[in-house]
């Protein structure tokens, strides 16, 4: 019996988690950003028993908050991916950017960015008018 666990947790478990990995790796796409969300993610591992000691989740009484930046990327084939990417590349890309995945990174490259948002007035060259005087 303990020889089945030992082989699930250190042998089956990593080949898997190494599997994911290089299938991401493998993977291509091109396409438009559609969406973007922030994943938060509560852990509370508090015991429900007094035991000390390590427990699954973490150390005893571990608890906190983490956040997994993700977008939704419309490929050209008309799929929609959901990618996971890091909080520095979540804030620099924005809905309607155009982006690819090469094969052999993980990671997203923009391609080219989305126009800016128009404004709902025009700026103007010419100063504000004050108020006519009001003559009595």
């Amino acid at each position: 019996m303990k020889n089945a666990l030992f082989l699930s947790i250190f042998i089956i478990v990593p080949v898997i988690v190494v599997a994911i990995y290089w299938r991401r790796r493998e993977e291509v796409f091109e396409g438009e950003v559609v969406d973007k969300d922030v994943v938060e993610n509560v852990n509370n591992t508090m015991p429900m028993d007094s035991r000390p000691g390590l427990h699954f989740g973490g150390p005893s009484g571990f608890s906190g908050t983490t956040h997994t930046y993700v977008v939704k990327v419309k490929t050209l084939a008309g799929k929609t991916i959901t990618w996971q990417v890091s909080e520095g590349k979540y804030e620099i890309i924005k809905i309607g950017d155009r982006v690819s995945k090469p094969k052999g990174t993980t990671d997203l490259q923009i391609l080219s960015s989305a126009a800016a948002p128009a404004s709902a007035t025009p700026p103007s060259d010419t100063p504000a008018q004050p108020p006519a005087a009001i003559i009595n």
